[in-house]
C-alpha cells in the first residue's frame, strides 16, 4: 500500500497538497498540510511521526499565522525514494520546499530528528529563518553530559532500526518497535490516543517507508548525534531561538541548558512541565506560546 492510498487524518480547515521540489535534477513530491494566513510558520516532525504530530498546534497557530506542516522525505505522504536521507540532502529538501512555496523567510519549528535540519539551517542559511523553535533538542554546544550518557540506553531501538532486520520490525506484525517509540518512551504522556497511534503506524506498514525510516536513522540521526557539537564550534547563532525541553524527558532532562555566552544573539531554553519527548502533543500550548513570542 502506497502512502497516497492511506486515509488522510482529518483536521478542520486544513488543506493538503503535494509540492514538487527539485534538487540536483531529482524531483521529489513533499506532502504539506496548510491552514491559516499571515506570517509563515513551517512545522517539521520527528520520528516515527509525520505532520499529524502537530494536530494540536495547527488550529491555534492558524488563527493568526500561515501554518505549513510538511512530511519530510520518506515520511507520511511524501515520496520515499531509496536515497537522500542524509542531513545535507534533507536540508536541501527544506530549502527547496520554501522556494517552491514562495517563502523567503520562515519561522521554523522542529522536533526530534528534524532538529538536525533546523540547526543546520540556522547556522548555514540564517537568511531563510526568521526564528527557530527546537523541541526536544539541546543547543549544539551542550554536548553529551555524563548524566545524559547514563540515559542513552533508552535509545536502544536506534540500533535495532538500522540493523538488517530493522525495516521488517518497523513494518510487520504488531509493529511493537514503533509502538514502543511512541508509547513506551514516556508512559502516561505522549498525548497520543488509539486513533493517533494508528495514524503514525499505518504509513510505516509500507515496506518502502519502513526502509526510509531506517535510512534516516542510518544516514542522519546517528551521524548527527556524533557531529552536532562540531556544527556550532567557533560559530555564532544569529537566528532568534527557543529550545523547549520536556521536564520529564529522561534523556533531555540531563542536558546542559546553561548560558551560551556570546555564542548566540537570542537563545532561551525553556523547561516544559508535564511533557517528555512529544511536546507538541503533550503541551501544544507551550509550543504555540514560544512561536507567538518569536513572531509578534
Amino acid at each position: 500500500m502506497s502512502a497516497l492510498e492511506l486515509r488522510m487524518p482529518d483536521l478542520a480547515d486544513v488543506t493538503h497538497r503535494m509540492v514538487q521540489v527539485h534538487e540536483h535534477g531529482d524531483a521529489l513530491a513533499l506532502h504539506v498540510a496548510e491552514a491559516g494566513a499571515g506570517v509563515p510558520v513551517l512545522l517539521l516532525h520527528g520520528s516515527p511521526q509525520h505532520w499529524w504530530e502537530y494536530r494540536r498546534v495547527i488550529p491555534e497557530l492558524a488563527a493568526d499565522h500561515r501554518v505549513i506542516a510538511a512530511d519530510l522525505r520518506g515520511a507520511g505522504w511524501s515520496d520515499a525514494p531509496d536515497h537522500g536521507y542524509d542531513e545535507a540532502q534533507q536540508t536541501a529538501d527544506v530549502l527547496a520546499l520554501l522556494d517552491a512555496l514562495g517563502i523567503e523567510r520562515v519561522h521554523l519549528v522542529v522536533h526530534d530528528y528534524s532538529a538536525f535540519l533546523g540547526w543546520r539551517l540556522a547556522f548555514d542559511h540564517p537568511d531563510r529563518l526568521a526564528s527557530l523553535t527546537a523541541l526536544g533538542s539541546p543547543h549544539p554546544w551542550s554536548g553529551i553530559t555524563p548524566r545524559m550518557a547514563l540515559q542513552l540506553w533508552r535509545a536502544w531501538f536506534q540500533q535495532v532500526i538500522i540493523s538488517p532486520f530493522g525495516p521488517r520490525l518497523i513494518a510487520g506484525g504488531r509493529q511493537r518497535l514503533v509502538r514502543y517509540m511512541i508509547e513506551g518512551y514516556a508512559p502516561g504522556l505522549g498525548g497520543c490516543d488509539v486513533d493517533d497511534l494508528e495514524c503514525f503506524l499505518a504509513p510505516l506498514r509500507d515496506p518502502v517507508r519502513a526502509r526510509a525510516l531506517a535510512r534516516t536513522y542510518r544516514s542522519l540521526v546517528l551521524p548527527g548525534m556524533m557531529t552536532m557539537a562540531a556544527l556550532g564550534r567557533g560559530r555564532r547563532l544569529t537566528v532568534p531561538t527557543r529550545i523547549l525541553l520536556g521536564a520529564r524527558d529522561p534523556i533531555m532532562r540531563a542536558a546542559r541548558t546553561d548560558d551560551v555566552g556570546d555564542r548566540a544573539d537570542d537563545l532561551v531554553a525553556i523547561w516544559v512541565k508535564d511533557a517528555a519527548h512529544y511536546i507538541a502533543s503533550e503541551r501544544p500550548d507551550a509550543v504555540v506560546a514560544a512561536v507567538r513570542e518569536l513572531t509578534r
